[in-house]
Parts: structure tokens; C-alpha cells; sequence
């Protein structure tokens, strides 16, 4: 039997009120003979969280080596083969490439083959419903980023399925919160348009709480939480709080950009355009460092860091990275996802060369009373 733990939540629409967690402790499902747990034994659990850890640092080679490790001492689990996909969709969300999509593929379907061969046997646990919640939410993830609405939905849908299934079996499993917390957010913010209809539930504030407690008492889903939880905040016009979980998961993986990206975003929907312009041109030093390639990316950073120059009234620091985007080397599928900010840059560009050509010849200082751009 699983040691059941309770979790009260409280729903609210108007403000994200923090659940009551004295009594709450991570999940841990009672393991197997055949298959051990690996949340509640330790050798295992430490093996994943310096999985995660990688990955979140990315580090995605160790990562990845780490996971086929666990894949291999517990070839029963689904953990590691999908810890193994994780690794792996990492790694190409964060070099805008979809190159290892077989790789990926193969390992969500040794995920599920090992969890359906679990469920046969009868062992079908809060663990295996996870995997195949996780398995699902990625493959989700996956086709939100190159493939259709429609399959993301299905997925998502199918994926929270499973998330529930975790929670009914033990509903102490804190993991499972941050896929059923992103589900409730964002289909509700899908259906923004319609929520006031009555039969249209607003779950948004009750998403918001679910990714809250992923990230403060998850086990393994503790830093993607934090990260969910900053992106959702700032969809929410709430740039203080996100900048302060951005902070946080800054100081715990200090090696990943995810936190620079969330930091950025924030900073710019705040008008700090200092501080924004900082981050995107760190993340394009570190982009540089790992060498050339991730031209998404680049022209992404360069595009910002431009719009952030050209509101500081620096107009030839803007002409500069209007003229650095345009000129990567990127090939033509990139520049097709990214035509509309390359647009957008040209635009900027021959703007400022107009206010250039008509500013005083006197010498006024073209670093001020820049109108804003549009």
C-alpha cells in the first residue's frame, strides 16, 4: 500500500494564495521486489537529482550519460529511459534544433513499454503513472514547439490524464502537481476568451498553486516548476515575483540559461531596458561560447538587445544589432521561423537611419529624446 499524504490546496480566481504545506512531505511510493522506487531509495533518488541537476546547468552529455546509467541498472523502470528523453528535448529546446527527434522518440516509447510491461504485471503504481503523465507532457511539449495544436492538445490532455491517475493512487505524489498545475493554467488561458461563461472554469489562480507546490515540495519536478511557475507569472503581468523565482532558480543552476531567459523577459516587459539588454547579451556570449550554430537564438537575443538599445536613445549601438541579425549566417529554415523579428529589425533599422539623417547637424546628442519604438 502507498503511504497516502495529504495536500490541501485552495482555489482562488483573483489571488494565488500559498497552500498550508506543515503536514506535506515528497512523494514516496512503496517499491516493488521486482522494481524499487525511485523516489524513496536513496542511492536512486540522488542518481536523478544529479541528473536533473545536469540538465538544468546544461550539461546535457552528462546528463544524458547519467540517465542511461539508471536505464541500464533498473532496465524495469520507465524513470530512466524517460529522464533519458528529458535530457534530450532539453538539449534541442535550448539549440532551437529538432536533429535528435528519432533519439527522443525512442526513448518516450521505451518509457511506455516499460511502464505498460509494469501495469501487465500488476504493479502499476503512482511511479508508472508519472512516467506516463511525463512521457506524454514531453511528447506535448515537443509538438507545442515544431509540430500542431492539435496533437499538443490531445497530448496534454492525455498527459493529465495520467497526473491524476498518480495522484488518486497516492495523493501525496507532489511531482505530479507541476503536469496537472501547467495543464489547469494554460487550457485556461487558451480559453481566456470564453472563461466567464459559467460552464467554463477559470483554473488559473488553482494552476498557479499547483506549479507553487511542485516547486516547493516536489522531489524531482522541483526546478522545472520553479521555471514553469516564472513563465506563467510573467503571462500574468506579475514581472516582480517571476524575476525573484528566476533569481532563485539562477542560484541553484548556475550554468543554465533558463533562468537568464525568464530574468530577460521580465526585465523587458518591465521597461528595464539596462538590465534586460544584460541578460540577452549574456545569453548570446554563452550561446557563442558553445560555438556557432544556434543562430535562432542569436537573431532572438540580438532582436531584443536592438529594441533595448534603441529605447535607451543609443541609436548607433542600435544600428549594430540590427546589423548583426541580419547578417548571421542562419540558414533558411531559421530565418523562415524567425522572418517577423528580422522583419521588424530591418524596419528599425532604416528607422533609425532616418532620425540619424534628420537630427541637427549642430551635434545634438542623438543618445537622447529617442521616441520610443513601436
Amino acid at each position: 500500500m502507498h503511504r497516502v499524504r495529504h495536500v490541501a490546496v485552495m482555489k482562488s480566481r483573483t489571488t494565488l494564495a500559498i497552500p498550508v504545506l506543515a503536514v506535506l512531505a515528497c512523494a514516496t511510493p512503496s517499491p516493488t521486489a521486482e522494481c524499487p522506487s525511485f523516489w524513496q531509495v536513496d542511492s536512486l533518488r540522488a542518481q536523478v537529482m544529479s541528473g536533473i541537476d545536469a540538465t538544468a546547468n546544461d550539461h546535457f552529455a552528462m546528463a544524458e550519460s547519467i540517465f542511461t546509467d539508471l536505464a541500464h541498472r533498473v532496465p524495469q523502470s520507465p524513470v530512466g529511459p524517460l529522464f533519458i528523453a528529458a535530457a534530450i528535448q532539453a538539449e534541442m529546446l535550448d539549440a532551437e534544433s529538432a536533429d535528435r527527434t528519432g533519439d527522443f522518440r525512442a526513448w518516450l516509447v521505451e518509457t511506455q513499454n516499460r511502464a505498460r510491461r509494469l501495469i501487465d504485471r500488476a504493479e502499476n503504481t503512482s511511479e508508472v503513472e508519472f512516467a506516463l503523465g511525463a512521457a506524454d507532457g514531453y511528447d506535448a511539449i515537443y509538438e507545442s514547439h515544431w509540430g500542431g495544436w492539435f496533437a499538443t492538445l490531445k497530448k496534454a490532455m492525455r498527459a493529465h490524464g495520467h497526473f491524476q491517475a498518480a495522484l488518486d493512487a497516492d495523493t501525496g505524489f507532489v511531482d505530479a502537481y507541476l503536469g496537472i498545475g501547467n495543464y489547469n493554467y494554460w487550457k485556461s488561458v487558451g480559453t481566456d476568451f470564453i472563461n466567464w461563461l459559467p460552464f467554463i472554469p477559470d483554473r488559473r489562480a488553482l494552476g498557479l498553486e499547483q506549479i507553487r507546490l511542485a516547486a516547493c515540495r516536489g522531489t524531482f519536478a522541483r526546478t522545472a516548476a520553479r521555471a514553469s511557475l516564472a513563465a506563467a507569472l510573467i503571462h500574468e503581468d506579475r514581472f516582480e515575483e517571476a524575476l525573484a523565482q528566476a533569481d532563485t532558480l539562477r542560484q541553484e543552476c548556475p550554468d543554465g540559461k533558463a533562468s537568464l531567459w525568464l530574468a530577460a523577459q521580465a526585465n523587458f516587459r518591465l521597461y528595464r531596458w539596462m538590465e534586460a539588454r544584460g541578460r540577452y547579451e549574456d545569453i548570446a556570449r554563452r550561446i557563442l561560447r558553445d560555438g556557432p550554430g544556434n543562430y535562432f537564438n542569436l537573431i532572438e537575443c540580438a532582436y531584443y538587445a536592438a529594441r533595448c538599445r534603441f529605447e535607451e536613445g543609443q541609436w548607433p549601438e542600435t544600428l549594430a544589432e540590427c546589423h548583426r541579425a541580419l547578417a548571421f549566417p542562419a540558414p533558411e529554415d531559421v530565418r523562415q521561423r524567425q522572418k517577423g523579428k528580422l522583419k521588424e529589425l530591418r524596419r528599425l533599422q532604416e528607422r533609425v537611419k532616418r532620425m540619424v539623417a534628420a537630427s541637427p547637424a549642430s551635434g545634438a546628442d542623438s543618445r537622447t529624446n529617442a521616441p520610443p519604438a513601436k
